[in-house]
């Protein structure tokens, strides 16, 4: 493979750009997110006359634009609540011919009823990129570096929020994203009251941003405000039901999670118990994954959120490679090894065995342009692979074949690679969602600190590292795996979801508790936790030890509540009893109970392994 030309930034649609499309076609419509600056565009435009599509009689001036005997384009704008898609009435209804026409919206205008056919060419607009969106803030006069990652942060690309973002902090917001999100909530919903005056969806959409999506019964809302959100431009669907899209869902997220704590979490409590319930009804397939990513959504680990839903747009495609991709799917691998320091002939003849033993096994994503801008390499792991299994598995080959492969389903990531944050993390949650849909066992092998803290997070088993620095950058690959049979899908959503089911949750000593349990059996996982140091010891077998001993300490206690938090502990992490709604069951305790031992329970733990 040769080495690429370095990639070039995504351009900006130009006035040049839509008068070049209004040239070719009758109907041109420029399409993009709230607040991406469409309308300011359009203006650029002039003088070509624009009618505002919610302004009074705007019905009215628009046949008598379409009317007049020019081949002159017209700009016609705000096609998105019902006063402006009434008007455009009049251009549906016209005859062939006539005089060019720019439609701007939020939505594209062959997904309003009787409009998929009508022809018109739809033109994405681009978000910004980070430095675009920082030079936005420094002509608003801010200029403190920790401010301007907030704007940047927050905005995610959106010229509307980061101007947003720079007038609260001018009006005192502190330099924080909840307090900013606190003040930009309100703009976001203020421009949404063209699509659907009256507000009756704002608590709706504030607990769906809470959740990230879900059905009607996740949000807890009725038809009549599920229906009021899926009209809304920021939502969309999916087969697990609505979703809010990015940076909208993050801003209004936070906003509440600064202004009502408490409701902010009992919401995503009720959502994550929700979840749960429907995942041991729901047979595998699309759905059922789409399910368990609500339940990752819900995740408070850090690595998670940043990684896989970033807050930014995911408005990209992801689909496999074809054998006409080899040329594509070769310059994006050179990126990748460029980007993660690796050496790029050693990883050239790495990637040159995969496309030959497994060609089927890459996946690549596109822009909304349709330019291929990412890839992640999968391989099958089985006999006729292993040449090229070898080198990213190792010492651990054996294990994974003889365990996983035998069954014909395994499954080895070896890269991921997509410079965009938004659609970086569609590229990998679609990989999960491949994997959940059909039962495989998903091993990674990365080199990556910020892949290893996100499956740390996600609780995948830690294999363990590599003998050999199979791309000869200074350090091996860790090896991490997840089971997606049936039995154990369910068994990881536990995990996943049991912080989420508590509203309350454990603090930060029962997080590194409830943490080291689960991996009590992993020395390299009790390795890298806090634990070690803050209890004195000596080792990661030490300090199993001692987890053990206080765990079944506490369920011998003479205090019937410490002993009820003991047998929980015991019975789930220490003798395997997985699935804590059967637990709660055989312990005849209340769910509410349960849960608060299981709390109390890890938190004392802790404190007693501080202490000694």
């Amino acid at each position: 493979m040769h080495a690429p030309p370095a990639a070039a930034p995504p351009r900006q649609t130009t006035p040049e750009d839509l008068l070049g499309a209004l040239e070719r076609h009758p109907l041109v419509n420029l399409v993009g997110p709230l607040g991406c600056g469409k309308s300011s565009l359009a203006a650029r435009l002039a003088p070509l006359p624009v009618v505002d599509l919610e302004s009074p009689g705007a019905a009215d001036a628009l046949r008598s634009a379409l009317a007049e005997d020019t081949a002159r384009p017209l700009v016609a704008d705000g096609a998105d609540g019902p006063a402006g898609l009434a008007a455009l009435d009049a251009l549906r209804d016209r005859a062939p011919g006539g005089r060019p026409v720019l439609v701007v919206s939020r939505r594209s205008l062959l997904s309003r009823p009787g409009w998929a056919l009508s022809g018109a060419r739809v033109v994405p607009f681009r978000t910004l990129r980070d430095e675009e969106v920082r030079g936005i803030a420094e002509r608003a006069q801010v200029h403190d570096p920790r401010a301007l990652g907030v704007v940047t942060d927050l905005a995610a690309g959106n010229p509307f929020i980061a101007e947003a973002a720079c007038r609260a902090l001018h009006g005192g917001a502190a330099a924080e994203p909840g307090a900013v999100a606190v003040r930009v909530a309100p703009e976001i919903l203020d421009r949404l009251d063209r699509e659907a005056p009256g507000r009756a969806w704002a608590d709706a959409l504030q607990d769906l941003a809470s959740v990230w999506g879900g059905d009607q019964e996740t949000i807890g809302v009725d038809g009549e405000a599920f229906a009021a959100l899926a009209g809304l431009s920021v939502v969309y669907g999916t087969e697990a039901g609505l979703v809010l899209s990015e940076p909208f869902r993050r801003v209004l997220a936070l906003a509440r999670r600064t202004r009502q704590p408490s409701g902010h979490r009992e919401t995503r409590g009720r959502a994550a118990a929700h979840r749960r319930r429907m995942l041991l009804e729901e047979p595998p397939g699309p759905r059922r994954g789409r399910i368990l990513e609500g339940i990752i959504a819900l995740s408070d680990e850090e690595a998670v959120q940043a990684t896989l839903f970033p807050g930014s747009p995911e408005d990209g495609l992801v689909r496999p490679a074809s054998a006409d991709d080899a040329d594509t799917v070769g310059e994006l691998m050179n990126r990748w090894a460029g980007h993660s320091g690796l050496d790029p002939r050693r990883t050239d003849r790495l990637v040159e065995g995969w496309m030959r033993t497994d060609p089927d096994g890459f996946l690549l994503v596109h822009d909304a342009r349709g330019e291929p801008v990412g890839v992640s390499g999968l391989l099958r792991v089985e006999d006729r692979t292993i040449d090229s299994v070898e080198p990213l598995l190792q010492q651990h080959t054996d294990t994974l074949l003889t365990r996983y492969a035998g069954a014909g389903h395994s499954l080895l990531l070896g890269a991921a690679f997509c410079p965009d944050r938004g659609l970086h993390a569609q590229l990998l949650r679609s990989i999960l969602h491949r994997v959940m849909a059909l039962g495989l066992y998903l091993t990674v092998s990365t080199v990556n600190p910020g892949y290893q803290r996100l499956l740390h997070a996600l609780r995948f088993r830690h294999h363990g590292g590599t003998v050999d620095d199979v791309y000869r950058c200074g350090r091996g690959p860790e090896v991490h795996g997840q089971d997606f049979g049936s039995d154990a899908f369910l068994e990881w959503a536990e995990r996943l979801a049991a912080p989420a089911a508590d509203a309350g949750g454990a603090g930060a000593l029962g997080r590194e508790v409830r943490h080291a349990l689960t991996h009590i059996d992993s020395p390299g996982r009790l390795r890298g936790t806090p634990l070690l140091a803050l209890s004195g010891a000596a080792s990661p077998a030490d300090l199993r030890a001692r987890l053990r001993e206080e765990v079944r300490a506490l369920a011998a206690s003479g205090s019937a509540e410490e002993a009820e938090a003991g047998r929980i502990l015991e019975h789930y992490y220490l003798d395997g009893v997985r699935g804590h709604e059967r637990l709660a069951i055989r312990l005849h305790l209340s769910r509410a109970t349960y849960f608060r031992r299981l709390r109390y329970g890890l938190e004392l733990i802790g404190l007693r392994l501080v202490r000694e």
